[in-house]
């Protein structure tokens, strides 16, 4: 009876490693010729955190539009060299409400040295100024809202924030691309 319990055991031991994949063999190469293949799968759509994390601080030149030409309200600060502070925002969010009144206190002390470019993504989605919003947010890899970018003069962006952003983060950053 005891050799028919460990045969039991043995025998349940090596089906599951099979099974795990402990007993792998090696296949032979003439068995490879023909590739298998790929299951049909779902086309993933991923959108990418574009916004600065602590070991990405380095400036990107503010990106050309793929899906359309640069708009003019970026166009033309660009070709003057003026710096933007570009703000994406959602009125039905509670967050907007208090980064929008941290960006305004920073733009009354540096008014004239920065823009201040907003884009209200939350309205009807038959009006053309919020599509146009919504284009203009997925180009600049704003996922979420707020969003605040920081452009400097030479068409670089030099800063990402994405919720909530307090008063002192935005001064710095705004002083740093104003220089």
């Amino acid at each position: 009876m005891r050799k028919i319990v460990v045969a039991l055991v043995v025998a349940l031991f090596a089906l599951t490693l099979v099974g795990c994949g402990g007993g792998e063999e090696e296949v032979p190469a003439e068995a490879t010729t023909e590739p298998t293949p790929p299951a049909a799968t779902v086309e993933e759509v991923t959108v990418a955190d574009k916004s600065a994390n602590d070991t990405d601080l380095t400036p990107a030149p503010f990106p050309s539009f793929t899906t359309t030409e640069t708009p003019a309200v970026f166009q033309e600060k660009l070709d003057r060299g003026r710096a933007m502070l570009i703000l994406f925002y959602d009125p039905a969010q509670q967050v907007t409400g208090a980064t929008r009144a941290e960006v305004d206190a920073v733009m009354n002390d540096y008014r004239g040295l920065i823009d201040l470019v907003t884009f209200d993504i939350g309205g009807d989605a038959n009006d053309p100024a919020t599509l146009a919003a919504v284009t203009y947010a997925a180009e600049l890899g704003a996922a979420s809202t707020p969003y605040v970018l920081v452009v400097d003069g030479g068409g670089f962006i030099t800063w990402r924030s994405k919720g909530y952003t307090e008063q002192g983060s935005l001064r710095r950053e705004v002083e740093r691309a104003t220089r």
